[in-house]
């Protein structure tokens, strides 16, 4: 999957931006004039007062999520091309973001392989909090409400 930003994101959204696209195995591509027309599987990340706030995924041309958040600590590192594993119950599917979720297949495969990137889901009421966790260490966590998360019905 590619990974692109606005056309003049701010600071903190491409260093954002580097961080998931490294941690989910995507492209990240610099946007700069290009148009995001496209029919292949695709990320924009948008932001709001200069912070990124919005992941828009894209399949086939069809916006299939879109995911509205705020963005704690993120911690740059080297990581590798393992599979990421998703651990938590959420209204959407994993694998819309190219993640493994951790059920029978699922949790085979983190026996097998052992894999090290992993996203912990918990929630807070109607706070939905992701963390992203390499090796054991948080890389970055993003804190999101029920309402900012949508999925379009296919």
């Amino acid at each position: 999957m590619i990974l692109t930003t606005s056309r003049k994101p701010g600071r903190k959204t491409r260093r954002f931006a580097k961080v998931l696209a490294r941690f989910m195995n995507w492209n990240y591509v610099q946007r700069g004039k290009l148009s995001v027309k496209s029919s292949g599987d695709f990320a924009v990340l948008q932001e709001i007062k200069g912070n990124p706030a919005v992941l828009r995924v894209f399949r086939n041309g069809r916006e299939v999520l879109n995911l509205r958040f705020n963005v704690g600590k993120i911690n740059k590192m080297e990581m590798g091309s393992d599979p990421v594993i998703f651990a938590g119950k959420l209204g959407f599917d994993p694998l819309i973001l190219g993640a493994i979720p951790l059920r029978r297949a699922g949790l085979r495969l983190a026996i097998k392989f052992r894999p090290k990137k992993k996203i912990y889901v918990r929630r807070n009421g109607k706070i939905i909090v992701f963390d992203f966790t390499y090796d054991g260490k948080t890389i970055m966590k993003l804190k999101c409400y029920e309402s900012g998360i949508r999925v379009q019905d296919r």
